[in-house]
């Protein structure tokens, strides 16, 4: 997994079992959910008067992928999405302090906080 930061949208390449997902699915949102949640608790502690939104994070996230399933579900025969469920994937996964750590020191916070309050 490599997490980057995107100027204007989220972004995401990602692979189940070596097979590519351009459209993203299950596996993507939950390393993404993961990532704003932590992203959001930092910049609620170092800009308190500041409301930022789940989406404003998101957009800025660029997020690579590659990830083994047990008996992955797909949306249709080109296997562009992944839909099975989090808890079915056979393990889990969540990151270390150290990750994310790593993720703040991108600038994403500034980032975020400069276009927040650019609006």
């Amino acid at each position: 997994m490599i997490v980057s930061v995107s100027d204007s949208e989220f972004k995401q390449v990602s692979f189940v079992n070596s097979i590519c997902t351009f459209r993203g699915g299950t596996h993507v949102t939950m390393l993404a959910d993961q990532i704003v949640e932590r992203v959001q608790e930092q910049i609620k502690k170092k800009h308190k008067d500041l409301v930022i939104k789940p989406y404003q994070i998101r957009s800025h996230l660029w997020i690579f992928v590659n990830c083994l399933v047990e008996n992955p579900a797909f949306d249709s025969q080109t296997k562009e999405t992944l839909t099975t469920r989090a808890n079915q994937f056979g393990s889990t996964f969540t990151f270390s302090e150290k990750a994310i750590k790593e993720i703040l020191k991108t600038g994403i916070i500034d980032h975020i906080v400069t276009e927040a309050k650019a609006k």
